[in-house]
């Protein structure tokens, strides 16, 4: 599968995710205006799209600085920052309400180009304040797992389980695609993928994340 394919049904999944969730009564939270990064004209020292510290017009801030919390690469294969398709992402509206900033990578194995080797696509996003709920973010796996396993030929199932100590959600679409969500609390952060292949790569990640 190819990443731009791949990257897309992410696309695709935190969109709906975001359009899904209804809005929490309470907490009150602050109005965009004063919880989303300031809008400012933009200047010769304004990041372009993409580019670290780049905010998207929804107000949502491409920070690759996020990954940080991700392990550098899984069995010898790289995991590498896609902030094109964090810019895309970040552009989507639907999400400002819930995400402040966001950072996507990809690790793909020898033979995953044609869809027979493992990969693994990781998003990171860091909710805004009062957002994060065990509400929310059933919503928010649902509606992910839904939209990654409607090309996947549905969902098959979904588990709990501890992997290396944090808890975490887990996926099955019909065709073995699996999607993984684990919430880091330090941070704030929500980090979900999907991946496919024996090598398991959405489980490494969860094995290697640190905070």
């Amino acid at each position: 599968m190819r990443t731009r394919t791949v990257a897309l049904l992410i696309l695709i999944s935190l969109s709906l995710a975001a359009a899904c969730i209804p809005p929490r009564p309470s907490p009150i939270v602050a109005s965009p205006a004063t919880t989303a990064e300031p809008a400012t004209t933009p200047s010769p020292a304004t990041p372009a799209p993409g580019s670290p510290g780049a905010t998207a017009s929804s107000g949502v801030v491409v920070d690759p600085s996020l990954l940080a919390v991700l392990p550098k690469a899984i069995e010898g294969v790289p995991v590498n920052p896609d902030p094109a398709t964090a810019a895309d992402i970040a552009a989507e509206g639907s999400i400002a309400p819930f995400v402040s900033a966001i950072a996507l990578a990809t690790a793909f194995g020898p033979l995953a180009t044609s869809g027979a080797g493992d990969y693994v696509v990781v998003t990171v996003a860091r909710l805004r304040p009062n957002t994060f709920s065990d509400f929310f973010f059933r919503g928010w796996r649902d509606t992910f797992d839904s939209a990654v396993c409607g090309q996947a030929g549905g969902v098959a199932g979904s588990a709990e389980t501890d992997i290396a100590g944090r808890h975490t959600f887990i996926g099955t679409c019909t065709a073995g695609v699996h999607t993984y969500h684990v919430h880091l609390e330090t941070g704030d952060l929500i980090v979900s993928m999907q991946g496919l292949g024996p090598g398991r790569f959405g489980e490494r990640i969860v094995e290697g994340l640190t905070e």
